[in-house]
């Protein structure tokens, strides 16, 4: 009886193995290990970031500039030189430049900044450009950068704002000048391009959008604007160019 019920229990097990055993290593059961997703490192923390850029920049007044050269002259011939409403007139009508700094309704030029990204959101960096106007100008910044990478893809849309000093550029005189005797005629001379000396506060702010071409090369467009320490000095630059990531 003994034997019987060890042999009985002996076929149990064996059924029981073979039962189980296709079911544990189906195909239906088997698990199978996804691959891990990319990294999302088109824009990092601890960052370091080069840019270089052409721009093209206009003053805030655009429109009201004096084109000629330097001490060209504006011959006016007035039937009555002692006339002060004629002299007036013909003063507050006249060619003026309010613009102290570009003295022209453009300027091309280009910089260079580097920024240090101690997350993938937020960067301080230094700026320097120049711009081509009738005398140069020449600025260096500090600045502030909030970038926001969208999600994995190689498009970061930033805005940033800074501050430095700028020197250079120029702006226009203008006076008259009566010759002889009252039955001459007036002539009223101008001064173009007065160089300015100093150096002026400026600051600025911005926005614009860089792409990451590869990893460690995007191309970048912005828009700033621009204030300066100096009367009718203010104006809007666009840039854009090439982003280098280390």
């Amino acid at each position: 009886m003994k034997k019987l019920a060890l042999n009985f229990g002996i076929v149990v097990v064996l059924a029981c193995a073979i039962y189980a055993g296709p079911e544990q290593f189906s195909g239906k059961d088997k698990e199978v290990v996804q691959p891990a997703p990319p990294p999302c490192d088109w824009y990092r923390a601890h960052e370091w970031d080069l840019s270089i850029w052409g721009a093209y920049a206009f003053p805030a007044d655009t429109g009201h500039h004096e084109t000629l050269d330097d001490s060209s002259t504006l011959p006016v011939e007035i039937s009555d030189a002692g006339n002060p409403n004629d002299v007036n007139q013909l003063i507050n009508t006249g060619p003026a430049s309010r613009d102290r700094l570009l003295n022209g309704d453009e300027a091309g030029g280009g910089g260079v900044d580097i920024k240090y990204f101690w997350s993938r959101y937020f960067g301080i960096g230094l700026e320097g450009f120049a711009l081509g106007s009738h005398n140069p100008v020449a600025a260096g910044l500090a600045t502030l950068t909030l970038r926001y990478p969208i999600g994995c893809s190689r498009f970061a849309p930033y805005i940033f704002g800074g501050g430095g000093v700028v020197g250079g550029g120029s702006h226009t005189d203008h006076f008259f000048h009566e010759r002889g005797d009252e039955n001459e005629p007036l002539e009223i001379f101008t001064d173009n391009r007065v160089n300015n000396n100093d150096i002026s506060a400026i600051g600025q702010f911005g926005g614009g959008l860089e792409i990451r071409v590869t990893r460690h090369i995007g191309v970048m467009s912005d828009f700033t604007w621009n204030f300066v320490g100096n009367d009718d000095s203010d104006f809007g630059m666009v840039r854009g160019g090439l982003t280098f990531g280390f």
